[in-house]
């Protein structure tokens, strides 16, 4: 039994599409989507229609929780604030009410049992709760409270877009990085493979596929997503290209700051530029600690 993983495309049809071809070649039994298919890139609706054709599961991350709760009752500040989430809105604008809803059935976890083999538990972030995910560097103390209530012994997840394979006491915990935008120093398209054996249980494979980013930057500027977000949307485009957090360390640092900085996206992007970047993120400030890194918001920016 072979099964792929495939975590946070985030709208990233150059992507996926890579991943598939690869997936021919690797042929697994069923793909698995571990959350994060929209937003942040420009071929939301592409994406949905690549996914929704090929029937894979799916469950919701929280990009995608966010998606389908705007301009709906269930939307909850921080994201009923427009002018701090302009990416978040322009895609749900985006999407079509089909694929909206279909976003919107997506569970939080999935049980996966194959007879014989050990059961796995797919969540997105941690259980309970898809904003916060289970870091490389993370204690072991803290990753076996976040899993204190799952009986499954294998656990896939994602959000953190870093690639993971740790075990702590009975767990054995996977993610297979990010098809879309990875943040691990790598910007080829990443997921995972696990091949069951009843003497071996689940053994995995990391797969990076190479694509052409140069269709990237135009499709920003055609599908009006750079106009929409403005520098916003520069540090996503950032963050595609050269898989460095920009994004999520962004969203971090602005978390910290006045009132007045926060106000206006396009200034605070310019004063975290002139700070922030390759070995001198605002994750690894004294104001970092591995329960805030890549935490609440800091996943959501825009």
């Amino acid at each position: 039994m072979r099964l792929a993983f495939l975590a946070d495309i985030h709208g990233n049809l150059p992507a996926l599409e890579a991943v598939a071809a690869d997936l021919v070649q690797q042929a697994p039994d069923i793909v698995y989507l571990a959350g994060d298919q929209v937003n942040r890139c420009p071929w939301n609706n592409e994406v949905m229609d690549f996914i929704v054709a090929r029937q894979w599961p799916a469950i919701a991350g929280n990009h995608d929780l966010v998606v389908g709760a705007i301009n709906t009752p269930q939307n909850r500040p921080p994201f009923t604030e427009r002018e701090h989430f302009p990416t978040l809105y322009w895609t749900q604008a985006q999407l079509t009410d089909h694929h909206l809803e279909r976003i919107r059935q997506w569970p939080d976890e999935l049980c996966i049992n194959h007879e014989g083999l050990p059961p796995i538990r797919l969540f997105h972030g941690v259980p309970g709760n898809t904003f916060v995910g289970i870091l490389p560097e993370e204690p072991d103390e803290q990753i076996s409270r976040r899993l204190m209530p799952i009986p499954e012994t294998t656990i896939v997840c994602a959000h953190t877009h870093r690639p993971l394979h740790r075990t702590v006491n009975q767990w054995t915990i996977f993610n297979g990085g990010s098809v879309g935008i990875p943040y691990n120093g790598n910007p080829d398209a990443q997921y995972l493979l696990l091949d069951g054996s009843r003497t071996q249980g689940w053994q995995p494979t990391w797969r990076s596929i190479a694509y052409d980013h140069s269709v990237i930057p135009p499709a920003f500027e055609r599908s009006g997503l750079r106009a929409s977000s403005g520098p916003v949307a520069e540090l996503h485009l950032r963050t595609v290209m050269n898989g460095e957090p920009w994004i999520s360390d962004f969203g971090h640092w602005l978390r910290f700051q006045v009132p007045h900085t926060r106000a206006n996206l396009a200034d605070a992007v310019a004063t975290y530029l002139q700070h922030h970047g390759p070995g001198r993120w605002a994750f690894d400030s004294e104001l970092s600690n591995s329960s805030h890194r890549q935490g609440t918001h800091s996943q959501v920016t825009a």
